[in-house]
C-alpha cells in the first residue's frame, strides 16, 4: 500500500468507543484511513450510493445492521466494496457464520497485526482491481483507435483465419481490385495467388494453422478481381479479431532501392535524442522474444527497466531542453557500462529498457552495478553538471510468459517498489523463483488432499432440503469439508487443484462412502443430494464400485441423489451417460444444479434422465422484489412439472420468497434463512 493512499473505511458498530479503538490500532501502524459511522440501514444505502467508501467493516455480534443485511446493500449498489466482519474470536463457528453471512474476509480487534495486515491487504486487491479495470476500458479504447487506424491505413492489410478473410482494410481491397469487402471476405487468400504458388501457398496455410509463422517477409506473385498478376512481399504477424486469433496480412509492391528502404526503417526504428530504439521498436522486439522463449528458440531475456529518479523535481528545476541533454549525455554511459551487447531502448522520456540475454542472476549484478556507478558519476545538462540516480525494476521472461503486456505490467510494478523505497536501488520479480514457491504451494495441497483421502478427513456438513408440500423423508444437500486438525477447509480451495491432479474422483468416492453410511446410521428416513463430478459420472467402473458401496451397507440407492451442475452436463456427454444409466439402475436419482444458467436449459433433459432440477442461484437474489427473476423461475417451475420433475430452489433469502415459490409449486427450498449447513441432520434452523 502506497503511503500517500488514505482509505475510506466505514464502521458498522454498536459501540462508538469500540470503533475508535479499531481506529486507533490502524492509525499506530501508520495506516492512513479516513472513517466514517454507520449503524442503520437508511444511512448505509445513502453512503453507498452517494459517498466514496473503500471497505466496509461490520461487528459480527450486533443486530441492527447484520453483515447479511449490509452484503445485499453493497450487493444491490453493484459496487466493489469489499464486507469485512469484525469478530471478537477467530473461531470455526464465527468465521463459518461470518463468510455464509456474505463477508469477503475476516478479521478481530483482539489480534492487532492479524487486523492491520487484513485491512491493507483488502486494500491492495482492492486498488488492483480498480487498475485492472482501467487497463480493460484503456485496452478497448487502445483497442478502437487501432481497428481506425488500420481502416484508413495506406498499407494492404488484412487477418485471416483458417485460409479466410476475416478483416480487410480499403486499401487492401484496392491492392487486390475488389469493389465489394464482403464479397472478398467470402473468398479465401489461396485464391489471390497464382497458379504456380498454390502448392506453395497450401504449405504456408497448414503452417500458421499449427502456429508456425516464417521469420522473414515472403516474396509472392499474386492476382487480382481482374486477372492482373502482382508481385508483391507479404508480411505475416500475429493479431487478434474480437478475442479470436488470427495472422495479419501486409502485402506491399517490392521495394525499389532496398538499401534506402533499410535505412529509412532504422531511421523510424531509432530514437534521435540517444540512438536507442525506441519505443515502437521496443513494443514489438519484447513481443517477439516473449513468442521465442515460449516456443523453445530462446533460453531466456532479462529485461531491465531503468528509471531516472525524481525526473518531475529535475523537469522543473532544469527545464525540458537541459532535461533532454542529461538524458543524452546518460544513454552512451549506460550502455558502456552495460556492455554494447544488449538491446538499448528509450522508453519514455526519462525511462530507458535494456534486454538481456542470459540467466536473472547476472542482469540482477549488472544492474547493481549500473545503479552504484550512475550515482558515482556527474552528468551533463546544458551548462549544469550533477549526480543523479536511477531506479531499476528488473524481470525475465520464461516459457510461461504469457505476453509483453505482462512483462510491462511486472516490470511497472518493480519499479513503483523501487520508487516508493526511495529510489536508487533494484527491485526484482523473478517468475520463476514466484513459480517454484507456487509449485511448492501447489503441492502441499496435494499432500494435504492425499493425506485427507488416506486418512478419511473428507467430513460432511449437512444443509435441510425443505419440502413444501410435506414429503415424509427429509432431503439434505452434502456439504463437504476438508479436516486438518481443528481447521476445516472449504471445498473452493481444494476442489479445483483435486480436478486438476487427477484426485477429484477419489474425493467423491469418499464423500459417496459417508453419504450411505450417514444414511445407514440414520435414525430417521433421510435422502442426501450428494455433488459428484463429471471426471466420475465419466469413469466405466463406477456403477460397479457404487453397487458394492451400497450393498456393502444395506442401504438402497433410492436415497442418493447425485448433483451436477449444468455446465458440466453439456460437454461429453458420449461417456457420461452411459454411467448415469448404469447408476439409475440401482434406483439413485439425479439432479442438475444451476439449472437455467444456459442458453436452452431444457434440452439436457432430453439426453439424461433427470429426477430433479435446482434452479440457478442468479434467479434467487432479490427474488422477492425482482418481478423479471420470478417470471423466470415460474417459467423454470411450469415446465418441469410438465416433464415431471421435481424442482428445488436454493438461496431463499426470505419469507416472502418462500410465500412466492409456495405459489409456484415449488417442490422444495434451501437456504441459510431457512437453516444453515451444521454436522447434523437436523431441519430446523
Amino acid at each position: 500500500m502506497a503511503k500517500d493512499q488514505t482509505i475510506h473505511l466505514m464502521i458498522v458498530h454498536k459501540h462508538e468507543e469500540d470503533a475508535e479503538r479499531i481506529l486507533s490500532i490502524l492509525r499506530n501502524a501508520q495506516i492512513s484511513v479516513r472513517p466514517s459511522l454507520c449503524i442503520n440501514e437508511a444511512n448505509l444505502i445513502e453512503k453507498v450510493s452517494k459517498s466514496k467508501v473503500d471497505i466496509i467493516l461490520v461487528q459480527h455480534m450486533q443486530s441492527d445492521l447484520p453483515i447479511a443485511t449490509v452484503h445485499q446493500i453493497v450487493k444491490r449498489s453493484g459496487k466493489d466494496i469489499p464486507v469485512v466482519a469484525l469478530l471478537e474470536v477467530l473461531d470455526n463457528d464465527s468465521v463459518s457464520e461470518a463468510l455464509e453471512s456474505g463477508a469477503t474476509n475476516i478479521c478481530t480487534g483482539n489480534i492487532k497485526e492479524q487486523l492491520c495486515n487484513e485491512i491493507v491487504t483488502i486494500f491492495d486487491n482492492l486498488t488492483s482491481r480498480r487498475k485492472l479495470r482501467q487497463y480493460e476500458s484503456d485496452l478497448n479504447d487502445a483497442e478502437k483507435r487501432c481497428a481506425s487506424l488500420l481502416d484508413s491505413s495506406k498499407d494492404a492489410i488484412a487477418y485471416i483465419h483458417d485460409g479466410m478473410h476475416v478483416y480487410t482494410n480499403n486499401a487492401y481491397l484496392e491492392f487486390f481490385e475488389y469493389d465489394d469487402a464482403e464479397e472478398l471476405e467470402v473468398t479465401p487468400f489461396l485464391n489471390l495467388v497464382t497458379k504456380e504458388q498454390v502448392a506453395e501457398t497450401k504449405k504456408l496455410l497448414r503452417d500458421i494453422a499449427v502456429g508456425k509463422l516464417p521469420d522473414d517477409d515472403i516474396n509472392m506473385e499474386l492476382k487480382t478481381d481482374k486477372g492482373n498478376v502482382l508481385k508483391a512481399i507479404v508480411s505475416l504477424d500475429k493479431a487478434r479479431v474480437d478475442g479470436e486469433p488470427c495472422v495479419q496480412f501486409l502485402v506491399q509492391r517490392p521495394k525499389v532501392n532496398l538499401a534506402a528502404e533499410k535505412e529509412l526503417q532504422d531511421i523510424k526504428s531509432k530514437d534521435l535524442l540517444t540512438g536507442f530504439y525506441n519505443r515502437s521498436y521496443f513494443t514489438k522486439d519484447l513481443s517477439d522474444k516473449v513468442n521465442e522463449v515460449k516456443s523453445g528458440k530462446s533460453s531466456g531475456y532479462s529485461i531491465m527497466y531503468i528509471q531516472l529518479d525524481n525526473d518531475k523535481t529535475l523537469e522543473k528545476d532544469l527545464g525540458k531542453g537541459n532535461l533532454d541533454l542529461l538524458i543524452a549525455d546518460m544513454a552512451p554511459f549506460i550502455q558502456e557500462i552495460l556492455g554494447s551487447n544488449h538491446v538499448f531502448s528509450r522508453y519514455d522520456d526519462t525511462t530507458f529498457i535494456v534486454s538481456l540475454k542470459g540467466e536473472i542472476e547476472q542482469a540482477i549484478q549488472l544492474a547493481q552495478h549500473l545503479t552504484s556507478k550512475i550515482s558515482d558519476n556527474l552528468f551533463n545538462a546544458g551548462e549544469k553538471t550533477l549526480s543523479c540516480s536511477i531506479s531499476i525494476g528488473l524481470t525475465q521472461i520464461i516459457e510461461k510468459t504469457s505476453s509483453a503486456n505482462e512483462v510491462i505490467k511486472i516490470l511497472g510494478k518493480q519499479i513503483s517498489k523501487a520508487i516508493e523505497n526511495g529510489g536508487n536501488q533494484v527491485s526484482t520479480f523473478d517468475p520463476a523463483e514466484e513459480e517454484k514457491k507456487a509449485r511448492a504451494a501447489n503441492q502441499k495441497w496435494i499432500d494435504l488432499i492425499t493425506k485427507g483421502i488416506e486418512n478419511n478427513q473428507f467430513i460432511l456438513h449437512y444443509q435441510p432440503v425443505i419440502s413444501l408440500h410435506g414429503d415424509e423423508t427429509e432431503h439434505y444437500d452434502c456439504l463437504v469439508r476438508l479436516k486438518e486438525g481443528d481447521k476445516l477447509i472449504m471445498p473452493v480451495e481444494f476442489i479445483g487443484i483435486a480436478k486438476r491432479h487427477g484426485l477429484i474422483i477419489d474425493i467423491d468416492k469418499c464423500v459417496i462412502k459417508n453419504s450411505i453410511k450417514a444414511i445407514k446410521e440414520s435414525a430417521k428416513k433421510v435422502a442426501l443430494l450428494v455433488k459428484i463430478s463429471t471426471d466420475t459420472l465419466s469413469n466405466a467402473s463406477f456403477p460397479v464400485w457404487l453397487a458394492k458401496a451400497l450393498k456393502e451397507h444395506g442401504v438402497s440407492g433410492e436415497y442418493l441423489i447425485f448433483e451436477t451442475p449444468e455446465s458440466e452436463l453439456v460437454s461429453d456427454s458420449k461417456h457420461i451417460k452411459p454411467v448415469i444409466n448404469s447408476v439409475k439402475g440401482l434406483n439413485c436419482k439425479f439432479a442438475i444444479e444451476k439449472f437455467g444458467s444456459g442458453l436452452n436449459s431444457f434440452s439436457l433433459l432430453k439426453h439424461y434422465p433427470i429426477d430433479f432440477i435446482k434452479i440457478d442461484s442468479t434467479f434467487m437474489e432479490d427474488f422477492s422484489k425482482n418481478e423479471e427473476n420470478q417470471e423466470k423461475v415460474k417459467e423454470i417451475i411450469d415446465n418441469a412439472h410438465a416433464q415431471n420433475k421435481m424442482v428445488i430452489c436454493e438461496f431463499v433469502e426470505d419469507a416472502a420468497a418462500m410465500s412466492i415459490l409456495w405459489k409456484f409449486a415449488a417442490n422444495y427450498v434451501q437456504g441459510n434463512f431457512l437453516a444453515p449447513a451444521s454436522e447434523k441432520m437436523s431441519q430446523e434452523s
